[in-house]
C-alpha cells in the first residue's frame, strides 16, 4: 500500500476543489454569487434548474470550500467564501481566453 504523505494529501484536496469547478452549472452559480449573496431559489431561477439540482451543486461548492451558506428561517442563502474565489474565477477565465481557441470563438460572438 503506497504511503500517502502530506504532498499527496494536498494534491487530493486541490483535485477536490478542481472537481467542484469542473461543471458549467457550478461555474455559472459562482458567477452569480460573485455579484452577492443569493437564496437557493433565486439561484435556481437564474440558472434555469430545479431547486434540488441547484441545491446539490451548491452543496458541492460548499464542501470544496468555495461557497458558504447561511440559513434564514426556511431559506438558505449562499455567498462565495472569499475574494480569493472571485480571483480564482478570473484567473480561470483569463487562462481559458489565452489558451483556448474555442473560448475565443465564443467570446467573439458576444
Amino acid at each position: 500500500m503506497p504511503n500517502h504523505g502530506p504532498k499527496t494529501e494536498l494534491y487530493e484536496q486541490l483535485a477536490g476543489v478542481a472537481k467542484a469547478l469542473s461543471h458549467s452549472v457550478r461555474l455559472e452559480l459562482m458567477e452569480h454569487l460573485g455579484q452577492g449573496e443569493r437564496s437557493v431559489e433565486a439561484l435556481a431561477e437564474l440558472v434555469g434548474h430545479s431547486l434540488a439540482n441547484t441545491s446539490h451543486h451548491l452543496l458541492l461548492l460548499r464542501r470544496a470550500g468555495l461557497a458558504d451558506a447561511q440559513k434564514d428561517g426556511v431559506r438558505v442563502f449562499y455567498r462565495l467564501s472569499g475574494d480569493d474565489v472571485v480571483d480564482l474565477l478570473g484567473a480561470l477565465r483569463i487562462s481559458a481566453e489565452r489558451h483556448s481557441a474555442e473560448v475565443n470563438s465564443i467570446l467573439s460572438g458576444y
